[in-house]
């Protein structure tokens, strides 16, 4: 693939997981809403179950990516030249700077536990570090950062708490039957 081509598939790919990224946000709030929503309709039935609604959530954590975590450490150790809150300690750097070169070393610092290449590759961005030595072809890490992303919010809008929420008036009644009969709460 000539250089140009690539260039363009990765920014593509960049601004997949970017949307991906805000997607996701937006579905862990709705999700979240249509979880409370789920357990004061469905609470009832989970009295004197063992906990059957902790068993059903769905983790909201941050998603852990499957990218070898020595390239990922190769890019947090440059952002970590520029942003590690010890390299500030004797400076007098405005305060307002320095949080936000904090703020940058813990999202990376976060991003490298979760082997999150792209966000960390963000960060190198947004601080001007090249990274092209590290992966000069990273599309098949930001497609992985694309299928992880799109595989949580799948996830999400599969659960139980979801369905309820998006079920219309006049079909409650029946999809509540269904919820129940599925967990064996009801025959």
């Amino acid at each position: 693939m000539n250089d140009k081509l690539l260039k363009l598939k990765q920014k593509k790919l960049r601004q997949k997981v970017s949307y991906l990224r805000t997607e996701l946000e937006e579905t862990v709030l709705i999700f979240k809403d249509s979880l409370s929503e789920f357990e004061r309709d469905f609470g009832e039935y989970f009295k004197k179950t063992i906990k059957v609604a902790d068993k059903r959530r769905v983790d909201t954590e941050p998603i852990e990516f499957n990218i070898p975590r020595k390239d990922v450490n190769i890019i947090f150790k440059k952002i970590a030249q520029k942003t590690h809150p010890d390299k500030f300690a004797h400076t007098n750097i405005p305060k307002k700077i320095l949080e936000e070169k904090v703020k940058l070393y813990k999202d990376a610092l976060c991003a490298v536990d979760n082997k999150d290449w792209a966000r960390v590759i963000e960060i190198a961005d947004e601080l001007n570090i090249k990274f092209d030595d590290v992966k000069k072809d990273d599309t098949i890490y930001l497609e992985e950062s694309v299928t992880g992303l799109s595989d949580k919010i799948a996830e999400l809008k599969n659960t139980y708490a979801w369905l309820w929420a998006n079920t219309n008036q006049e079909n409650r009644e029946k999809v509540k039957d269904q919820i129940l009969m599925s967990l064996g709460l009801k025959k």
